[in-house]
């Protein structure tokens, strides 16, 4: 490209080789000093034009102040697109030097230089807004955003042009900002396990999230032209449209399980959760809706309700199975009692001669311990029918001196050693003597039962009662196996013993409970383990159901 400086010297020596040429021809052409005067008239016209339009191309003073008041890196362009001045601002940010146009093109952004040059290169200045990376002196490319103006003669004709550079850094910055935040929210909202779902203040839905268009198949658009409601059960739809309208209207929050129809025909069970966002007038702005699958839940529960039914059914069958094994294991007592007796009986009648009256004794043992069998199926059915006990006063004490007799004659032939230990002062309680008969005699018989893999261990049974403030506790000790956990031995059906069912200490402990007392039971330091209850004491005299009281001891009668 030549320099502008050197253009008027070319013009002159132009003009000049021009003005002698002509004089040549004119001289031969023999036109004399008159063509010569015309040749150099025309020669002038012709510079003087080409002068006064290249004088008019160049940019005058006033554009370079034009361009330096310009915010930005400002520029002017002759109507061919060449670059004619750039303001201090461009040269300084793109390193240009003051006596070059010429814009180095590693200022540029490689993705950028084409559309960069081809604004700079256009004719008239027509080019659109763009934007544009060019390299800084800090060495990092910031963008910018192009404007391009026209400088239009009267005639309307774009005689020369301008352009800026407006930097939008900071403005990009937050465009990308934004539009990471926007991703990053939409990230959240498509990757909730639920479908998120929005709606303006009349309802219309406007968005919802990639969960909810998986599971209904099909995209927002589609899905806002079909409607959510055909996607209800039509059992559910009558109150899902009523009761939505209905809050709708009232901005109140909505929150029901509908069924929804999947994308592959099933119907899956939704919690739908709908809250309103109200503007500072109170008036409803925007619906927010989330809806979260509990289907899984609702069939668990619907499973729980099926078993719990089942299982009341079966408590219902084992109830009957427990008052079963409760009579069978109750009465076991009183008819090995019964035959204890019956043995002592013959033994009486087949003495030589007849020892009537032991025989006689024992006659009346075999009756009263019948109609104790009776009276424990009797008992038990009204236990578990929760049947208030037939109580009377009795004495705590001659109830464990009648077990001891029992368990010494059933046990004598194993070795069984029974110690008592009684408190004298023990009053009478004012209870069911059955019942209580039935507790002493089970923990007694289960005590001796621990002791029967004893070995060469003595089996020894220590029963003892005594007398604390308002209760009589009585404790029964043994040295068999022990307990590995004095809780779980109450619970029906559980036991150690081969042939056993489960029922005795739970019997037991439903009997004291029945009672208003307590039964528990330690393993001993050593060996064995310890059972033990109370019951509280009460004056008789003064029972409201005195009239009522039973005395169903004939030793009762005595000591009154």
């Amino acid at each position: 490209m030549v320099d502008k400086s050197v253009k008027p010297l070319i013009l002159m020596a132009t003009l000049f080789l021009l003005l002698l040429v002509s004089a040549q021809v004119f001289h031969l052409l023999d036109y004399g000093p008159r063509g010569f005067a015309f040749a150099a008239t025309t020669v002038a016209t012709l510079g003087s034009l080409f002068w006064f339009t290249s004088r008019k191309r160049q940019p005058p003073e006033r554009k370079q102040v034009f361009i330096e008041s310009i915010p930005g890196l400002a520029w002017t362009a002759e109507c061919d697109g060449q670059i004619s001045s750039m303001n201090s601002q461009m040269r300084e940010f793109l390193s240009i030097p003051s006596d070059s146009l010429a814009v180095p093109a590693t200022s540029i952004h490689p993705e950028d230089r084409h559309k960069t040059f081809d604004l700079w290169t256009q004719q008239n200045g027509l080019g659109k807004p763009g934007t544009h990376r060019l390299l800084g002196p800090d060495g990092r490319y910031h963008w910018f955003r192009s404007v391009v103006q026209p400088v239009r003669d009267a005639d309307g004709v774009a005689i020369w042009s301008w352009g800026t550079f407006i930097d939008i850094d900071d403005l990009k910055a937050a465009e990308d900002a934004l539009r990471s935040s926007e991703e990053n929210l939409r990230s959240i909202l498509d990757h909730i396990p639920g479908q998120i779902s929005t709606a303006d203040g009349n309802g219309l839905h406007d968005y919802c999230n990639r969960i909810a268009e998986t599971f209904y198949g099909h995209s927002f658009h589609e899905l806002n032209g079909m409607g959510f409601a055909r996607f209800v059960h039509p059992e559910d739809l009558d109150g899902y449209i009523t009761e939505g309208w209905k809050h709708i209207k009232s901005g109140v929050p909505i929150d029901r399980p509908v069924r929804l129809l999947r994308h592959d025909g099933v119907y899956r069970w939704f919690r739908i959760r709908i809250n309103p966002a109200f503007d500072a007038n109170g008036n409803v702005v925007r619906w927010y809706g989330l809806h979260s699958d509990i289907d899984d839940e609702v069939r668990t529960l619907e499973n729980l309700q099926q078993a719990q039914d089942k299982l009341a059914q079966a408590s219902e069958f084992a109830s009957l199975a427990e008052l079963a094994a409760s009579i069978a294991h109750e009465v076991n007592q009183p008819l090995s009692a019964v035959v204890t007796n019956s043995e002592a009986c013959q033994v009486w009648l087949s003495s030589s001669p007849p020892n009537l009256d032991r025989a006689r004794i024992s006659a009346d043992r075999i009756v009263r311990d019948a109609k104790e069998a009776a009276d424990v199926v009797r008992r038990i059915r009204e236990l578990f029918a929760q049947k208030v006990p037939h109580k009377g006063r009795i004495s705590i004490n001659e109830i464990i001196e009648d077990v001891v007799d029992l368990i010494r004659k059933k046990y004598s032939s194993r070795g069984l050693t029974v110690a008592t230990s009684l408190d004298p002062g023990m009053p009478l309680i004012f209870a069911d003597r059955i019942q209580i008969q039935q507790v002493v005699f089970n923990v007694a018989r289960n005590g001796v039962e621990s002791m029967q893999s004893n070995g060469e261990e003595p089996m020894t049974l220590d029963i003892s009662s005594r007398y604390a403030g308002d209760t009589a506790i009585v404790e029964i000790a043994d040295n068999g196996v022990g307990l590995d956990d004095p809780h779980k031995v109450f619970e029906p059906f559980f036991t150690t013993k081969t042939d056993g069912m489960g029922m005795g200490l739970s019997i037991c402990r439903s009997i004291v409970d029945a009672h208003n007392g307590r039964l528990w039971a330690q393993a001993r330091p050593s060996r064995g383990a310890v059972f033990a209850f109370e019951l509280p004491i009460q004056d008789a005299s003064f029972h409201p159901d005195r009239d009522r009281v039973e005395i169903l001891h004939k030793r009762d009668v005595e000591r009154l």
